[in-house]
């Protein structure tokens, strides 16, 4: 027996199954309910908001989280069912570095060796992603090897290129899964094979479930990947209450694996009662009316304008530098106004540098912050982390990895120096063939201060002490962290960084030995993987809270952010641009063949991707429309920030541009 909450975004959907769950909790016990949230950030938010008077241990989990969980407990049971014996104690699951990383090392290997993606120009990080993805996306769906091929063939129809590109995709696909599952490294897809085929439909394993949980609830149905719904279907099978909450519009998610049209066939049907949220918290009767609208226009595709007294003001311009100005200006009078920096929301398709750096340097320039969701922040951009890996390049003698600003950077966060006098030291460093070198000799002590030359003279002895032990990278990280950067005071965040670098490092080392290479060699390919772009870069901290500013984001990463409940203004920008239709496919990965629609179709052409582009837009834009409270307003530039002409159809549906 289930309930489910179905309402636009804004509707209380989440607060719904929020206060269900501290009223289950309150009556039998919160490790009694299960609970299952759409993203690591979501679920940190849910158990910061909790108000419980009484908990046990709290069974919050993303899909991918609850999996990994389930698979490591019950590791010996997986391993006899897929193996026959028992041949691991237990298995190591890959973060998302270490398996774009091992990818990335087949595709570069085959690429030189066999000629293979001989016309893609994409690098082998990024063809590592598709791939990836591919392996993904068929777990996701519950589909095998071979029918991932089946469906890969079937999309690539006549063209021989794309054939060939098919068939090289597949054999790096299978040799990288062989050697995962040889080595039990799971990453995403093998994690859910394993799940699925070895453990989630054992007898034994559906009674522990039965006896462990009485209530399964989830958050957002309609993101939840087609193997987290059969999850869902069998948890209430063997007896779970279940109470979910499911978006109509918010099919956005497709693109990771989410399949609305899935979740609606398999569980609307037979639900005890569907309850239909029809207020919303977030905005007005309004946005209603306008999100009406704008589903109509886009889905016949006609210029018919729309008008709604929420859109106060075009603002149009010819060049796009032009229109960035006369955004921040107007979003500048709005702060003046009184309006909260947060409850502004700048929205584009595509957040570039210049988008970012206009609107920074004005709003910096009138006194008021810009928060950026879409900032890539990676490991090496966190000054602690940086410092510790300068350092580490210092003991290993690899220092030509380093450039004299992030030395700089690094020499003002270790002896505590300003810009300028940590400049003059990196300078004199760099000019010595990256070594460091004697105060006296260089005659920089006096200038650098007598503070600032104590502090690099015990560094200097630090690291050659260091050097005699011959120590193992995340040893010497460890080292590093507790015995000098501790004692600066590091932030939340800088400390979550350097715990970030020796977990990722020591879980690199598990995995990567497996090729049989040196430590030294390890260590050298997990530096090049941070300094090289590898995804693994990226950083993502469970403490991590929004930053105070005017809000910047691309639709995806807005309507991802469960912290941004709503918002006064909204700002839609660049809207006569081409990127409000991007289609779902790429070179080597299409996300829609892997979904029950295409199983009863199997056809790809024009019609059909227009279809998902034009549905996917519809999805952005009525979810962004349900988060304003006041206004929208609509800024366009005849031309792009590389001086072309803009042709994306959206400006002739919302009004801008009507001469």
């Amino acid at each position: 027996m289930y309930t489910i909450y179905q309402g636009n975004t804004g509707s209380g959907k989440t607060t719904r199954i929020k206060k269900k769950y501290q009223q289950l909790a309150a009556e039998v016990g919160s490790e009694k309910i299960l609970l299952f949230l759409n993203s690591a950030r979501a679920v940190s938010k849910f158990r910061e908001d909790l108000a419980l008077n009484r908990s046990g241990n709290l069974s919050i989990f993303t899909y991918f989280g609850f999996i990994n969980q389930e698979l490591n407990r019950n590791w010996p049971a997986v391993e006899k069912k897929y193996s026959g014996q028992q041949q691991t104690i237990e298995p190591t699951f890959m973060n998302i570095e270490t398996s774009h990383f091992l990818m990335s090392n087949y595709v570069d290997r085959y690429r030189k060796a066999k000629s293979y993606f001989l016309n893609i120009k994409a690098r082998p990080v990024q063809i590592a992603v598709q791939l990836i993805d591919n392996l993904n996306l068929a777990a996701f769906n519950l589909l095998d090897l071979e029918e991932l091929k089946t469906r890969l063939f079937s999309w690539c129809g006549d063209d021989e290129e794309r054939q060939e590109y098919a068939q090289q995709s597949l054999d790096i696909m299978l040799t990288f899964r062989k050697f995962c599952l040889k080595y039990r490294l799971l990453d995403y897809s093998a994690a859910v094979t394993m799940f699925n085929d070895n453990l989630l439909f054992d007898s034994k394993y559906q009674n522990l479930l039965k006896n462990k949980y009485q209530y399964l609830l989830i958050d957002d149905l309609e993101k939840l990947i087609p193997a987290g719904q059969k999850l869902a279907i069998q948890l209430l099978k063997v007896g779970l209450e279940g109470y979910f909450a499911f978006n109509q519009n918010g099919g956005f998610n497709r693109f990771f694996g989410g399949d609305p049209a899935a979740a609606k066939q398999n569980f609307f049907p037979g639900a005890a009662e569907i309850i239909e949220l029809k207020n919303n918290y977030t905005s007005s009767s309004l946005n209603s009316e306008l999100a009406v609208d704008i589903k109509k226009v886009i889905k016949n595709r006609k210029a018919n304008f729309i008008t709604s007294k929420l859109f106060i003001a075009e603002i149009d311009s010819e060049l796009r530098g032009e229109m960035l100005i006369k955004v921040a200006q107007q979003v500048v009078a709005l702060l003046k106004k009184g309006v909260k920096s947060d409850q502004i929301a700048i929205v584009s398709p595509q957040i570039d540098k210049v988008l970012s750096f206009s609107l920074e340097k004005i709003l910096t320039k009138n006194g008021y912050q810009l928060s950026n969701f879409n900032r890539s922040k990676r490991l090496i951009d966190i000054p602690f982390a940086r410092a510790l890996l300068i350092l580490y390049l210092f003991y290993v003698d690899k220092t030509a990895a380093i450039g004299v600003s992030s030395l700089q950077q690094g020499l003002s966060l270790l002896l505590d120096l300003d810009p300028l006098r940590s400049y003059l030291l990196a300078r004199e460093i760099a000019a010595s063939g990256m070594r460091l070198i004697d105060l006296e000799q260089a005659n920089l002590r006096t200038k650098i201060g007598f503070a600032a030359s104590e502090k690099y003279d015990y560094l200097k002895d630090w690291l050659l002490e260091k050097k005699t032990e011959e120590l193992a990278i995340q040893i010497f990280f460890q080292a590093v962290f507790s015995e000098v950067l501790a004692p600066l005071t590091p932030s939340q965040e800088d400390i979550f960084a350097c715990r970030q670098m020796i977990e990722s490092v020591a879980r690199f080392q598990q995995t990567v030995e497996n090729f049989h290479v040196s430590d030294q060699d390890l260590s050298e390919r997990y530096l090049n993987m941070i300094y090289e772009g590898t995804l693994a870069a990226e950083t993502i901290f469970k403490g991590q809270t929004k930053e105070p500013g005017v809000i910047l984001a691309s639709p995806y990463k807005f309507l991802f952010s469960p912290e941004l409940k709503g918002i006064e203004y909204l700002f839609i920008l660049d809207i006569s641009s081409s990127d409000w239709l991007q289609s779902i496919a790429k070179e080597l990965v299409n996300p829609y063949i892997y979904t029950e629609q295409w199983q009863q179709n199997q056809a790809w052409h024009d019609q059909l991707d227009q279809e998902i582009r034009l549905n996917q837009l519809s999805d952005f834009l009525i979810s962004l429309i349900y988060k304003v409270k006041s206004g929208i307003y609509l800024a366009d530039s005849f031309f792009n920030s590389s001086g072309r002409e803009q042709e994306g159809p959206l400006y002739r549906w919302l009004n801008v541009r009507r001469d």
